[in-house]
């Protein structure tokens, strides 16, 4: 007699993994984002509501306890370090030690401004380009609420 749970070859039953379904890309979901919540963006005037509006947009967790400190959100395996009108150097680092000291695989940095700012864009790049975030899995984000804009640096 065959056990139950075991194969007709008599093997033990192994479920089949399958992949969870893709998840869509992060920069995606924050354009989405935007589109849908623009006007309740403009009206913010601290990260606290920023935070808040991206959590329910983007389906993530919010000021969620990890090892390294609160992180800002927490969206499947990627901590996420949110930023509102600061300078482009801010945030850099508690992304990276939120990753690294929280034990998550990826990291992101969403920069939220109000209107586009093409010199930031070009310091947070330049920044990006020289601590190699890229090639660490820490993307970076700059959303321009005013354009509807999302630009990866």
């Amino acid at each position: 007699m065959r056990s139950r749970g075991a194969s007709p070859s008599g093997e033990a039953y192994q479920p089949r993994a399958d992949p969870p379904p893709p998840q869509p890309d992060l920069a995606e979901r924050l354009r989405e984002a935007v589109a849908a919540f623009r006007r309740f963006l403009l009206e913010c005037r601290d990260e606290r509501g920023v935070v808040e509006i991206l959590a329910a947009a983007l389906g993530c967790r919010r000021e969620v306890p990890t090892p390294a400190g609160a992180a800002d959100l927490v969206c499947g395996d990627t901590v996420v370090e949110v930023e509102f009108e600061k300078r482009p150097y801010e945030g850099v680092c508690q992304a990276a030690f939120y990753k690294v000291l929280g034990g998550f695989p990826r990291a992101a940095l969403v920069h939220v401004r109000l209107y586009r700012d093409e010199k930031f864009v070009n310091e947070l790049k330049a920044l990006v380009d020289y601590l190699g975030l890229k090639g660490k899995d820490i993307r970076c984000f700059v959303l321009f609420v005013e354009q509807g804009e999302i630009v990866e640096v």
